[in-house]
């Protein structure tokens, strides 16, 4: 009886501290919010504004969102085979990624979306699958 009344509480206690956590993909989007609103916009380099990071959960994407201006921000430059060096560029990083790694255990999914700074269109965007980095 003794062992009853011991275990019963010590059992509501832990439902209700587990209730407090949260899912892998419910951290991701919770990490991308708060990096978004601390972090960003985010000069990445001359031509290079990060904007945002997102985090779908359905699809298990992270997506980050960049503006491109200057040189970058021009049809003649970002051609198919820039486009194509950009993203074997970004694979090779995400492959190479230590801080990705927790997410590519995980098969995270990386999007990437460069938009003109001057007309607001897409540039480029590519998704880098669990398929692309397992290699």
């Amino acid at each position: 009886m003794k062992a009853i009344r011991l275990f019963t509480p010590l059992l509501s206690v832990l439902l209700l501290a587990s209730c407090g956590f949260e899912n892998f993909d419910e951290r991701c989007e919770r990490e991308a919010q708060e990096y978004t609103q601390k972090q960003c916009p985010r000069r990445m380099d001359q031509y290079t504004m990060m904007d945002s990071l997102t985090y779908n959960k359905p699809t298990r994407t992270l997506t980050y969102y960049y503006t491109l201006e200057g040189m970058l921000d021009n049809d003649s430059v970002m051609t198919p085979d820039a486009g194509n060096i950009l993203e074997a560029n970004l694979k090779e990083a995400i492959i190479n990624s230590v801080d990705l790694k927790t997410h590519k255990d995980k098969g995270i999914n990386f999007c990437y979306c460069y938009h003109s700074k001057t007309t607001g269109k897409v540039r480029f965007t590519t998704t880098i699958t669990q398929a692309d980095y397992s290699k």
